[in-house]
């Protein structure tokens, strides 16, 4: 996943304009919590991208996320 694709994405289910979300935010310091989670593995499964919700609890920053997600191709 590309870093644009994933901040678009991660915007979306903040809902909140793309600019809102910079790749070194901290998830908390933007509005996630654990209906952003759910929405992020589901976005992802719907990419062919799979994602245990462990791994995704170790992410701290959208940067994380997309290290996650690029690395479960």
């Amino acid at each position: 996943m590309e870093q644009t694709e994933l901040v678009n994405l991660v915007a979306e289910i903040l809902e909140t304009d793309a600019s809102n979300v910079g790749i070194d935010d901290k998830l908390e310091g933007i509005g996630w919590d654990s209906l952003s989670r759910l929405s992020f593995l589901a976005e992802l499964d719907d990419r062919g991208i799979s994602l245990s919700p462990d791994e995704l609890a170790e992410a701290r920053t959208v940067s994380d996320l997309l290290a996650l997600a690029s690395a479960n191709r």
